[in-house]
């Protein structure tokens, strides 16, 4: 614990801008607030970074030191007059104080000489775009030592973080101030942009994300039903043109009137433009509900209005589309809708249909999708692609990332994105994954039987289902067995979400496939939980960063920042990294000078089949 003093043991001259500063320092309304999740994790990692047992975000107020964050001591404040941050503060550079005892300013400071007992201290500046020094990011230790060239630089970023977040607490502050001062005229224009202005009920935008609501709803909710009515007026245009639009506005105000008579108060109804309206029926039984709303709604539009002195008669007509578990879009169900509707109008008009599979292509296409994806395995239609990893400095491949493709019997060479997402919403990721993992496995043993002097590994890509199987490690023992290939040539690739998903149990499994000799790679990271502050503790030995980053490396200051902090997280925890994604040597340039030791990309290879492949290992080896 630091020591709390009231005497001055030593006195700094304060910046002749010191005013100016403590004006910014206020500006950002941080004192003597709650600790935060975001500071307290970037004091962590400075902690477990440099080694230090203390660590803490310091402000330096006009009399006291107070801390946003801290590591290793209970004070939440300390006179200003004996800080080192008060020091810190006085210069744009990182201050570091190797043996506080052997320096002249510090030597009799009750920090070194008491009961604190601080032998070591370096302090990096938070300083706001503006110019200004808050505070520091500091980390001390009770005996003295050095910091490393890495920990001085990550110590430098990590300063950056903070005062990011600073910023964007301090500018969601203001947001929030900006809402609550706005609120009334927001209301208004809330409802102007979801409601229709002639007949007043809610638009197009608001019925969708009421209908988006309800098809989530009932993914959760099994016994929970619901169903869209689309309408469209017979004999609107005849109206409209005979008897202007006045009378067909009035028809159209009417008709929103009568429609919303025959609802509950949980239903909704709204007008999508022209003469057409949609119903959403809440919470109903089942298809019986639908049609009886109908059947209501027909009975009471087929009685005259009184427009404008004109006696005026219409019909509608409807399509039911049932919302079951099969709609993931709200325009998806609203299709078909529509498409139930215009059958009605084809037979005869003034009457509802309700939709079923035959009415559309579409749906048949995805079921046929599902079905031969169920008997792409058996029918042998999958094949792998083969992309090289490579040693960024000579281009000397190390292995190869195997990549899935269909041969679809009729739709040619698909990619992963025409079909994993059904292959995942089906199950059917599953088995493929498992020959994926077995198919890879033979053939890297084969490459390494037939270029023996060449040391080749393999990395699979495991989906969150595959991960999640119980037996997952048993099932990759035996694919090792059945190929005969060394565990310690496979490499297996996850995603930050996947272990993050469940890190506990993520954790044991990862321990056990380590065990037997397979290095775990954590794939596009950057682009998930990014959960810097606990990655040291999964048992993951590659990060392999996303092509996202890599793309525009050159172009985008912020973006070589991002991959620069990785790599040195990367080193820090003794791990490898992998650039994905080059395509340009200005990339590969960077990437060296960034001390990126592997990669791969159009640059290098692209994604070939197993025959390629061999033809470039052997390429490779001469």
């Amino acid at each position: 614990m630091l020591p709390s003093s009231s005497n001055s043991h030593w006195q700094c001259k304060l910046p002749e801008t010191e005013i100016k500063r403590l004006q910014a320092l206020c500006q950002y309304q941080i004192l003597d607030t709650v600790p935060e999740a975001h500071f307290d994790n970037i004091t962590r990692l400075a902690a477990y970074i440099c080694q230090t047992p203390i660590a803490a975000i310091s402000l330096v107020d006009a009399q006291r030191q107070w801390f946003k964050s801290k590591v290793g001591f209970m004070a939440t404040e300390e006179p200003r007059d004996i800080t080192f941050c008060a020091y810190t503060i006085r210069q744009a550079e990182l201050l570091v104080i190797p043996d506080t005892l052997a320096d002249e300013r510090f030597a009799t400071n009750p920090f070194v000489v008491g009961d604190a007992r601080i032998r070591f201290y370096a302090g990096a500046p938070l300083i706001t775009p503006t110019g200004f020094t808050l505070g520091t990011l500091c980390v001390l230790d009770h005996v003295p030592r050095k910091l490393s060239c890495e920990q001085i630089q990550f110590l430098r970023v990590l300063a950056d973080q903070v005062v990011a977040q600073l910023e964007l607490r301090r500018n969601l502050k203001d947001l929030k101030q900006s809402i609550i001062e706005r609120q009334k005229s927001e209301a208004k224009l809330r409802h102007h942009v979801f409601h229709d202005e002639l007949t007043g009920l809610p638009n197009r935008a608001l019925f969708m994300k009421r209908l988006k609501s309800a098809i989530l709803k009932k993914k959760w909710e099994t016994d929970y039903l619901f169903a869209v009515l689309f309408i469209d007026l017979d004999r609107f245009k005849v109206v409209n043109d005979s008897l202007g639009h006045m009378v067909g506005d009035q028809l159209l105000i009417a008709t929103a009137r009568r429609l919303k008579a025959c609802l509950r108060p949980e239903d909704m109804v709204a007008r999508l433009g022209g003469d057409e309206f949609v119903i959403l029926l809440d919470n109903i039984r089942g298809i019986s509900d639908a049609t009886d709303v109908a059947e209501r709604i027909q009975k009471r539009l087929s009685l005259p209005c009184n427009l404008s002195g004109h006696e005026v008669f219409t019909s509608i007509s409807i399509g039911i589309a049932l919302g079951t578990t099969n709609y993931h879009q709200p325009e998806v169900l609203l299709r078909d809708a529509d498409t139930a509707m215009y059958r009605a109008k084809v037979l005869g008009k003034a009457r509802y249909e309700v939709f079923d599979i035959e009415m559309h292509d579409s749906v048949v296409k995805l079921m046929q999708l599902e079905n031969d994806l169920r008997r792409a395995i058996e029918r042998q239609e999958f094949q792998i692609y083969y992309q090289p990893i490579v040693l960024v400095d000579t281009g000397e491949i190390t292995g190869f990332e195997a990549l899935i493709r269909w041969q679809h019997p009729t739709r040619g060479l698909l990619n992963p994105a025409d079909f994993i997402s059904v292959a995942e919403e089906t199950g059917a990721i599953v088995p493929i994954g498992y020959w994926v993992l077995y198919e890879a496995c033979r053939q890297l043993r084969t490459w390494q039987s037939e270029f023996s002097a060449q040391p080749l590994t393999i990395s699979v890509n495991l989906s969150s289902k595959q991960f999640s199987q119980l037996d997952l490690v048993e099932q990759i023992i035996h694919i090792l067995q059945l190929t005969n290939l060394d565990a310690r040539s496979l490499k297996l690739e996850i995603t930050e979400s996947t272990i993050m998903e469940n890190a506990e149990s993520a954790t044991a499994m990862l321990l056990r496939l380590r065990d037997l000799g397979i290095e775990i790679y954590l794939d596009d990271f950057g682009t998930g939980y990014s959960s810097l502050s606990s990655l040291h503790r999964f048992p993951v030995d590659v990060l392999k960063i996303d092509r996202s980053f890599i793309s525009t490396i050159q172009a985008n200051h912020e973006k070589t920042k991002i991959v620069q902090v990785i790599m040195t997280l990367a080193q820090n925890l003794g791990m490898d990294a992998i650039a994905e994604g080059i395509e340009t040597v200005e990339q590969r340039e960077q990437l060296k000078i960034l001390r990126c030791r592997y990669g791969q990309g159009y640059l290098f290879y692209q994604p070939v089949d197993a025959q390629t492949a061999a033809a470039i290992i052997a390429q490779n080896k001469q």
